[in-house]
């Protein structure tokens, strides 16, 4: 089988491009990265070849007729799940070993699908207000609706790691849910203390978990290289900055 393609904007910036490459990388799915620059003359040929809804990421998989292009991030999870591991991305557990009829699996899954849902629908509050800037350190006055989205995170990773993981990933092992908080991982870390803001026990130690992550890390490391600064993702009163725009 070919390699799969998976298109990506600035790594600094693209919270969706993260969750993708995440999951793909965690799961051990071998792929090809091509990064476009956001908002770019250069990246409307790649996008307008690839990508219906003018985003990314993008996962193109195989050639020809036997060409499948998905374009949305959930879907992107989806169809790996489906066709590019041997493990459940639910759970994180190999597929031959999961015993759909157990009570425990089911209810982890149904869980882990749901907060994954609720990531990818809603939460506009801190996407809205607090962009992901791996390399800045900004202030910001967080809204009730921003303030009200941190709550529900807290809770879901005060939730998790109390009564559904038996290691420090929100489900024991590493899953699509632990992919599609990461972006939520980078902003609280650029806002969050330089705001004001008291995160609660449990979440630090989530946050220390995924930034702990060796492909998060690569991830945040090859952010810092990046030089492009986009004004539609900076948002606040910037701090600091890390990385080569430091000096």
């Amino acid at each position: 089988m070919q390699t799969p393609l998976l298109i990506i904007g600035n790594k600094n910036y693209s919270s969706w491009s993260l969750r993708a490459w995440l999951l793909l990388k965690a799961f051990e799915i071998e792929f090809d990265e091509q990064p476009i620059e956001l908002f770019a003359a250069s990246a409307l040929p790649i996008l307008k070849e690839h990508a219906p809804t003018g985003k990314v990421p993008v996962l193109v998989s195989g050639e020809g007729d036997k060409k499948v292009t998905v374009w949305d991030t959930l879907a992107i999870a989806m169809y790996a799940n489906s066709f590019l591991t041997d493990k459940d991305i639910w759970t994180g557990n190999l597929k031959s070993e999961v015993n759909k009829d157990d009570n425990r699996h089911r209810i982890d899954s149904a869980y882990c699908q749901s907060i994954v849902a609720e990531m990818h629908s809603g939460m506009t509050g801190i996407r809205n207000e607090m962009p992901m800037n791996i390399r800045a350190t900004a202030k910001i006055e967080p809204s009730k609706a921003c303030l009200a989205d941190i709550a529900r995170i807290e809770a879901i990773f005060a939730d998790c790691l109390k009564e559904r993981s038996a290691g420090n990933y929100l489900f024991g092992s590493f899953t699509v849910a632990d992919a599609f908080f990461a972006p939520v991982v980078l902003r609280l870390q650029t806002y969050a203390t330089a705001s004001g803001l008291t995160l609660q026990p449990k979440t630090q130690q989530y946050c220390e978990t995924m930034l702990n992550n060796p492909h998060m890390n690569a991830w945040i490391q090859a952010a810092l290289q990046e030089t492009r600064i986009i004004e539609e993702d900076e948002a606040g009163e910037i701090i600091s900055v890390t990385g080569i725009l430091a000096g």
